[in-house]
């Protein structure tokens, strides 16, 4: 039996009791019961008012009732400030999550999804559904520059050039450079301009001087058309030199690619030239129309009716793959990964905080008048009915102390 059945019950019996013993109130046991029903009679009726004036009109009287539904505005600002300024506040939401690992819960998520199966149906589906958003490129490009504005750029160009210092592959990018610059030099284009640069230094030397012309024309023999030609085959041979492990000039390109790797961990001012050279870039870069071509090739691939991956998922699957297997078993990695996905959730927080009020109040206000009611009643109501039950109760025993202290009295 609910709350209200009973407090329903103790009004029926007092009602009963009062009128099976008011006629024998004159006698001390009918009197007794008469004022011990009568006062839990009225007790129970004015609390059953008093409660249900919370939610409704009682008897249909509208003074002072149906108090929740003409406050609801308050109750839903007290909500809002309760939510926004106690509950979840800023600082409340960055604590709970600096309490976690969040790559632990990325990657618990991530392998689930690969033992059974569905990495690639999830990636591809999450990415299509997202690729639909009307702001979608903006999002991914106002999170971009968010990233690279936000996550220093000197200690990842560090960690990457001593990854290839370690692996080997900064020798191949010196490598690379080095067929680069030999192709740059021998090419036709630019003999023309080597041969206008041996004429003005030839002309610099002899400066007038009939002796050093007549030396380099007749004793050298040697016109600035052939000494370009040398001077570029020179300087190509000087340059596959380089590709020897052993080569001074190669050594010391490494060792000054370790210690430009250590001043961008030690030296603040290389530091700081870094961050403006990447403000300035991220300035100068237009990512919109590459973010636009990338959503449409996204959306394409959705409208199509192909089975076969498209390349850009596959490429994602693999480096994902690829990313997530080196990420697990490397503890700095994953320590670095958590603090920028944390320093992206605190600075989303810090911008959208001011939504999360707008948020509860725009759910809130869906609720009607009877709903939120009902949804009081529901939580609530079951105690609420015993204020109605301790009326009873109370009052019946103020009525009986009161016809004890009475009965006597002349």
């Amino acid at each position: 039996m609910s709350n209200r059945h009973k407090a329903t019950f103790l009004l029926f019996v007092a009602f009963v009791g009062f009128l099976g013993s008011y006629p024998f109130h004159e006698s001390f046991a009918g009197g007794l019961i008469a004022s011990t029903c009568s006062a839990a009679l009225i007790g129970g009726l004015a609390d059953w008012f008093a409660v249900t004036a919370l939610f409704r009109k009682p008897l249909g009287i509208p003074f002072r009732t149906e108090i929740i539904p003409r406050n609801r505005e308050r109750i839903f600002e007290a909500l809002i400030h309760m939510v926004e300024g106690e509950l979840l506040t800023k600082a409340n939401l960055k604590e709970q999550l600096n309490r976690f690992d969040l790559t632990e819960l990325l990657f618990r998520h991530l392998s689930d999804a690969q033992q059974a199966g569905d990495l690639t149906r999830f990636v591809s589906t999450k990415v299509t559904q997202w690729s639909e958003h009307p702001k979608a490129v903006e999002v991914m490009e106002d999170a971009m520059k968010i990233i690279f504005m936000e996550v220093p750029l000197a200690p990842v160009l560090a960690d990457h050039i001593e990854s290839a210092l370690d692996k080997g592959h900064a020798g191949r990018l010196v490598d690379l450079a080095v067929d680069e610059l030999k192709d740059l030099i021998g090419h036709p284009a630019v003999t023309p301009e080597v041969i206008r640069l041996i004429k003005e230094a030839k002309q610099n030397y002899e400066s007038g001087m009939k002796r050093r012309r007549f030396f380099n024309e007749s004793i050298l023999g040697m016109t600035p058309e052939t000494l370009a030609v040398r001077l570029q085959k020179d300087m190509e041979n000087f340059l596959a030199g380089i590709h020897d492990a052993d080569h001074p000039l190669r050594l010391r390109l490494l060792q000054r690619i370790q210690e430009w790797a250590e001043d961008l961990r030690r030296d603040p001012v290389r530091q700081q030239k870094v961050e403006e050279w990447k403000k300035r870039l991220i300035e100068r870069l237009h990512l919109r129309p590459m973010l636009e071509e990338v959503i449409q090739g996204v959306r394409s691939y959705k409208n199509s009716a192909a089975d076969e991956e498209p390349k850009w998922l596959k490429l994602l699957r693999s480096r994902f793959l690829k990313l997530l297997a080196e990420w697990k078993g490397d503890k700095e990695q994953r320590q670095g990964l958590d603090r920028i996905i944390k320093e992206f959730l605190f600075l989303w927080i810090d911008e959208k905080h001011g939504e999360l009020g707008k948020l509860v109040e725009e759910n809130l206000q869906r609720i009607s008048n009877d709903e939120l009611v009902e949804l009081i009643e529901s939580k609530a109501g079951n105690d609420l009915q015993m204020i109605r039950i301790n009326g009873s109760i109370v009052g019946g025993f103020v009525g009986l102390l009161i016809f004890l202290l009475t009965f006597w009295m002349p």
